[in-house]
């Protein structure tokens, strides 16, 4: 399971890093009360209505500010040509390039074809097709960590990501055998409460690879079941690559983890500019 200083910084990314998708409009909780059932058919009724209105308003924005033109994307001495609608619904006027920092850069991505943003898909911002890549970043393995008592030592390969060190260290909270072998991944239960499943195997390069999913398979499309919308995520870095990835897509997409994985990473790679 992530850690928590992990997922609050995934959180952070989402919300500082890509760009707003600004889906459909949610309706707002009217305070509580007594009403009567023709009050609550009227109010159910206008709440529609300025959902409707609102969905329309955002349907004629997307359609004026939709662009697929390329953003220039600097991470370290690397450069990106991303479409803008990997980023948003609505990026025609946002800046031409994004210098990005220490934390890199995310982009987001729909299921069966890996498109980005269409004037079609923006509206559900809970879209199950949808893939999440929270983070592309840069790191150095031979950085050296300062310690409490003042002294330094090298990075531990866990700390930068390495996907088989990152298990390792997570494997006390796991059982020792695997109780499923399913795509090409051996899964291993969580012990005691932990409901994740940790997942191993290898991605098509051969590197080693290291999935947490929400739900045992045979959990699954159960009634009640928490939480609600299941989700698969990784972070890790890819020695061929030289770079550190993290992305989240819904468990229902679980089949498709190794074609998920391969069309990010193509995407990079197409995205790749030669020149600074």
């Amino acid at each position: 399971m992530l850690s928590k200083q992990v997922a609050a910084c995934l959180t952070i990314l989402v919300l500082t890093v890509i760009e707003s998708a600004h889906g459909a409009p949610q309706a707002v909780p009217r305070a509580g009360g007594t009403e009567s059932k023709k009050q609550q058919l009227e109010h159910k009724e206008q709440d529609a209505e300025d959902h409707r209105r609102a969905m329309e308003s955002e349907t004629k924005k997307v359609d004026l500010l939709y662009s697929t033109r390329p953003k220039r994307v600097v991470l370290g001495d690397r450069i990106y040509l991303v479409p803008r609608n990997y980023f948003g619904p609505k990026g025609k006027e946002s800046a031409d390039t994004l210098v990005v920092g220490e934390g890199g850069f995310g982009f987001l991505l729909f299921l069966p074809d890996f498109v980005g943003y269409t004037k079609d898909n923006w509206s559900n911002p809970f879209d199950r097709q949808l893939v999440r890549v929270l983070q592309v970043k840069i790191v150095d393995k031979n950085a050296m960590i300062k310690r409490r008592d003042g002294t330094s030592a090298p990075i531990r390969p866990s700390a930068y990501g390495d996907p088989a060190a990152q298990f390792e260290v997570l494997r006390f909270q796991y059982e020792q055998t695997p109780s499923f072998k399913l795509y090409g991944l051996e899964g291993y239960r969580g012990k005691g409460a932990l409901r994740d499943v940790g997942w191993i195997g290898r991605r098509s390069n051969g590197e080693f690879y290291f999935l947490e999913c929400s739900l045992a398979p045979d959990q699954l499309g159960k009634p009640g079941t928490y939480p609600p919308y299941p989700s698969c995520k990784t972070q890790y870095y890819s020695e061929a690559e030289d770079l550190r990835v993290a992305y989240v897509f819904a468990q229902e997409q679980f089949a498709k983890w190794r074609e998920i994985d391969d069309a990010i990473w193509a995407k990079l790679r197409a995205w790749s500019s030669p020149t600074k």
